[in-house]
This record gives C-alpha cells, sequence and structure tokens, in this order.
C-alpha cells in the first residue's frame, strides 16, 4: 500500500470515528439535561430514545468498523467507474446484499489488479462469506418453521402407520390436523393414501411420573436438536425445573441435524397396532397388564423415506461420488455437533435418515437423529468426569472410540468425547464404501474382524482401488487409535468439500494454489449459492446441481476460514506427494 494511499484511508477513517465519538458525546450530554450551544436537544431525542440501550453502541462500532474495511477494499478498484460502483456496493452490503461485494472482489482478484494485499484482508473478506450465507441458512430455517398450537398438544396432528419401533420409542407419521377439523378425531389413524409430512416419536416412560416437567427433566437429551420445547402450566403443581434449562446445551439448526419442530409432554393415546406392537410400554387404563406411565414425551419431527442402513442395503451399487458426499455430510453433522460442545455417542447407520425426495439418481440429504445417548452438558462439555463404572458412557459398544472403551474409572478420571464421533464416522465409512464394517459381527457366534479396544492401524482393511487415496487416508485418519493423531471432524470434512468441489488441477496435477485463488474459488461458490442456492433448497426445481449438492456447500461456506482450508490442501498435497 502506497503512503499516500495509507494517509487517505487513515484520514477517512479516522474522521468518520471522530464523528461517531461526537455523536455519542451529544447523545451523553442529552441524556444529563445538559446541551452545548447550537444544539437543540429535542431534535436529539429521537436518536437518544432509539438507541438507549448498551448494546446498541457496540453494535454501531462493529458497523462503523466493518464499513471502514469494506471501504478500504472497494477503494482500490481502479476503473473509470470505481466510484459509482463503491457507492452501490456499500448501499447494497448495508442493507444485508453481499452479491454486488463478493462480485466485485471476484473480478478484482480475476482481473490481478492488486486490491486484497495480505492474509488479514482476504480472511476479513471471508468472514463476509460466512456472514452472507449465514443469513440466508437463518432465513430458510425461519421459512421451515411449522406454526404449531402450544396448548394442544397431541390433538394438533393426526397420527399415520408406524415408520419404525425401538426398545424405548416408537415413531409414527403424521400430519397437522385442518382448522375446520374436530381435533378429538386426531386419535383415530388415517388412511393409507394419506400424505403425511411429519413423523411423532412418542418415548416409552416406565419411570418418570406423569408430569410434564418430570418427563422434560427425565427426557431431556431427547430434546437437544428440537426447535422448541413446550410445557403446560396449566395445572398448579407444575413448575419449570431449575437447571433445566441452564445445563442442557440446545443445539442451534443445522442440514444435518434432524429438523425437530417441538416436542412436548402428553397423554399416551390408545392406537390400533400399539397393543400388538408395544403392550408392555401401555400404561394399565390401556393395557392392565402393562408397565407403562399415563405420560410421555412427544417428539415432532420432519418425516424421513429411510435409514442409512436401509439405503445401503437397497442401494448397493452407489456411485464413489455419492458415497463420498453422504460421508461429507456425516463430517459436517459431527463437526457442528463439536463445535457445539456435544458428543451424540450412539452414532450407527439405524440413527442416521435420508431425504430421498429429489430421486433414486440423486444423492440423498443426510441428518444424524436420536440424541438420547448425548453428552450436552454446559458444565463439562466434552469431558465426562468418569469416577465410578456404572457412568453411562453411551450406547453402541461396538462404535465407541477406543479411549472411551478403554477408560478406566478414578477419582479424577475423565472420558474426553471430542473425538469419539468422528472415530465412530470412520468405522461407517467402511459400511458406506466397502459395504462391511469390521467392527461389527454379521453372523451369530462369530468376533468381528477388529474390536475397538485392541486394533491396531495397521490391521484396518484396505479400500479397493476405485477409491481415491486421499478418502481411504482419510478414513484411516479418522480412525487412529491416538486422538492427537486423529483428524477432527471440520478438519475432515474441509477435505472432502475441497475434494469435492475445487479445481481438479489443485488434486491431481499438484498444484498449490495462492491465497488469491483460494479465496475467488470462495467467492465463486458463494456467488452461485446465493443468486440460486436459496431458490434450490427450498423448491424442487431441477439446476445444474442438486439440492443436496446446495446445502453441503453452504454450511462449508457458512463455517470457512482461508487458513483451514490451505491446511486442508496442504494435507492433501502430502499423501498425494508420497
Amino acid at each position: 500500500m502506497s503512503v499516500r494511499l495509507t494517509v487517505s484511508v487513515f484520514y477517512r477513517n479516522g474522521t468518520a470515528l471522530l464523528r461517531f465519538n461526537r455523536t455519542n458525546d451529544i447523545r451523553l450530554l442529552v441524556r444529563t439535561k445538559v446541551a452545548p450551544r447550537g444544539v437543540h436537544t429535542q431534535a436529539l431525542n429521537p436518536i437518544v430514545s432509539h438507541n438507549s440501550s448498551p448494546s446498541s453502541g457496540w453494535q454501531n462500532r462493529w458497523n462503523l468498523a466493518r464499513r471502514a474495511f469494506v471501504d478500504n477494499l472497494l477503494s482500490r478498484v481502479t476503473n473509470s467507474l470505481s466510484a459509482d460502483l463503491r457507492r452501490r456496493t456499500a448501499r447494497h452490503l448495508m442493507y444485508g446484499n453481499s452479491r454486488p461485494f463478493f462480485a466485485l472482489v471476484g473480478v478484482s482478484l480475476a482481473s490481478g489488479n492488486g486490491m486484497l494485499t495480505n492474509e488479514n484482508q482476504l480472511e476479513g473478506v471471508c468472514w463476509e462469506i460466512r456472514e452472507a450465507v449465514g443469513r440466508m441458512q437463518k432465513n430458510l430455517t425461519v421459512a421451515e418453521r411449522l406454526k404449531l398450537n402450544s396448548s394442544l398438544g397431541l390433538k394438533q396432528f393426526e397420527l399415520g402407520s408406524v415408520i419404525a419401533k425401538g426398545n424405548n420409542a416408537v415413531v409414527y407419521e403424521a400430519r397437522k390436523i385442518e382448522k375446520d377439523r374436530d381435533p378429538s378425531d386426531v386419535i383415530k389413524q388415517g388412511s393409507s393414501n394419506t400424505m403425511y409430512p411429519l413423523a411423532v416419536k412418542m418415548m416409552f416412560n416406565y419411570d418418570a411420573e406423569s408430569n410434564a416437567m418430570s418427563i422434560l427433566r427425565a427426557m431431556s437429551r431427547e430434546t437437544v436438536p428440537s426447535r422448541s420445547v413446550q410445557h403446560d402450566f396449566s395445572r398448579s403443581d407444575q413448575q419449570w425445573p431449575i437447571g433445566y434449562d441452564q445445563n442442557l446445551i440446545k443445539l442451534s439448526p443445522h442440514p444435518n441435524i434432524v429438523m425437530m419442530h417441538l416436542c412436548f409432554a402428553d397423554y399416551v393415546p390408545e392406537l390400533i397396532d400399539s397393543h400388538t406392537l408395544y403392550p408392555q410400554a401401555l400404561p394399565t387404563r390401556i393395557n392392565p397388564e402393562g408397565y407403562g406411565r399415563n405420560m410421555s414425551l412427544f417428539l415432532v419431527m420432519k418425516k424421513y423415506d429411510m435409514s442409512l442402513k436401509q439405503y445401503l442395503s437397497k442401494a448397493p451399487s452407489l456411485k464413489i461420488r455419492d458415497k463420498i458426499l453422504l460421508l461429507a455430510q456425516l463430517l459436517e453433522a459431527v463437526s457442528h455437533l463439536s463445535n457445539q460442545n456435544v458428543a451424540h455417542r450412539d452414532m450407527k447407520t439405524d440413527n442416521i435418515l435420508l431425504d430421498v425426495s429429489e430421486g433414486n439418481d440423486v444423492c440423498p440429504a443426510l441428518v444424524i437423529t436420536d440424541f438420547g445417548c448425548c453428552l450436552a452438558d454446559k458444565d463439562n462439555g466434552l469431558n465426562l468426569p468418569y469416577k465410578s463404572a456404572d457412568t453411562d458412557r453411551g450406547g453402541n459398544i461396538a462404535l465407541m472410540a477406543p479411549e472411551v472403551v478403554t477408560a478406566r474409572p478414578g477419582t479424577f478420571g475423565y472420558i474426553d468425547y471430542s473425538k469419539a464421533d468422528v472415530w465412530a464416522v470412520g468405522a461407517m465409512a467402511y459400511e458406506i464404501f466397502s459395504d462391511n464394517n469390521p467392527f461389527y459381527s454379521y453372523e451369530r457366534g462369530k468376533p468381528p474382524l477388529l474390536r475397538n479396544s485392541t486394533y491396531k492401524e495397521e490391521d484396518l482393511p484396505a479400500f479397493s482401488s476405485d477409491i481415491p487415496l486421499i478418502i481411504q487416508t482419510l478414513i484411516h485418519s479418522l480412525l487412529q487409535r491416538s486422538t492427537s493423531k486423529r483428524l477432527d471432524a471440520s478438519f475432515a470434512a474441509t477435505v472432502c468439500q475441497i475434494y469435492l468441489w475445487a479445481p481438479s488441477s489443485w488434486i491431481t496435477k499438484y498444484v498449490m494454489p495462492t491465497s488469491n485463488e483460494v479465496l475467488q474459488w470462495m467467492l465463486c461458490l458463494t456467488t452461485k449459492v446465493l443468486c440460486e442456492g436459496g431458490t434450490m433448497m427450498s423448491t424442487s426445481s431441477t439446476k445444474q446441481r442438486t439440492c443436496t449438492e446446495y446445502q453441503l456447500i453452504t454450511t462449508f461456506l457458512h463455517r470457512a476460514k482461508l487458513y483451514e482450508i490451505k491446511n486442508a490442501l496442504y494435507w492433501m498435497h502430502s499423501i498425494q506427494q508420497e
């Protein structure tokens, strides 16, 4: 940057800061009823009332810093239309539309006019990308919300046939009842030819008392991904349990986490097939020989088509690209969990659901469900105190990470779950890429090929030659016994995303791109997603990319950082060169 440009930027930003501070001083004087000469207090009253909160000052400072950064970049466009471009781009950017800014920066990078000169400015543009994509994802999340009545509970749904039944719960297909229909009819199960876009999961309650607060406290883990927890205050003996909301982490929405709209406690209904499927879980008022309580927890979520286990059994001849897409979605989901200090602890293909609504020739959208065994404690994070062997370490012993299954209790003992889920993803990757999980026993009485407590890395089965070397190495790196050598979910997901969307020359020809080239690639993806992705993910229109691919790219851009992408590229190049 030249001396003249440095002085110009300093003068422009410095004068803006002085104006901002002068405005704050005037507001302070107005609050104390002391106004300087020539200043009309009445004219300033609207400003004072509008920005009276302490947080507004910090927000104004943040907007000022952001605008200074953007102006600093835009001031370097040297063509004849630079002034007009700067004005229009700044105006669009301040109103939440970042596409002109990204397009302008992208053109500058492509022309090589030196608009961005250091890594901090490149990371700043990455921040703008994350913010813009985050706004789009937030708008899509708001559009997906259902308008549900908090006072009706189960009465606002019509239940269909059984989707799945396990040891702890049963899942029914469901739909929201129409306004002109009698709510008392919902207990009757609908006909098979009716469309049911929702699923209602009824937990089996054997222990918790039949009131909403006791049930929510006892089954709180199930509610971790729920976007709304509703309760009934109609009874005077029900109070919100102290600590329920304070210690439990609530997951923010994510495309690869189950879309759970609502959870609530209600009375267990008598359905046509309940006496056959789960007689022991029914209360005595329905089945005199049952052991269940009168009330239980109900989870309302989007209805998905099948589990990953069912999908792999029905579609064994998947394309390699579709398998990588499935793995990338799994890693993005686990990365989201880890970033919010949540460990699923029951990862298996039965707990992975797929949406195949786009057709059999398209890779389905993937989500993680069933959080009943999760660790979501704000106090301890991903470290679980392990003082006694009775401590719950999670479900699915076959896919427990080595550091979990070999842990020994002690006075100061604890289990680190920060990379436990990603190890399970590595084990499930064998089911995706080679059909057989080496840690599972597929024949009764026959031990599995490997045991998670004693295996060695060199004993891991080799993949077929048609699977890319980078993906093979990635899976083996996820299954490292040492957590210090094991890749974390975010890094592994970035490797998959680069392999899927980056220029092939970066991978096949050992070409290490510059920071400007990486940012230009990210800007191309961002512009594509902002222009087409929102419409694509909210409709079923057919374009060059599928809805699943747009969602995956959007998820990547929402968390992408330049240094992480470059580190992943270095790792990929080191694998290729070996």
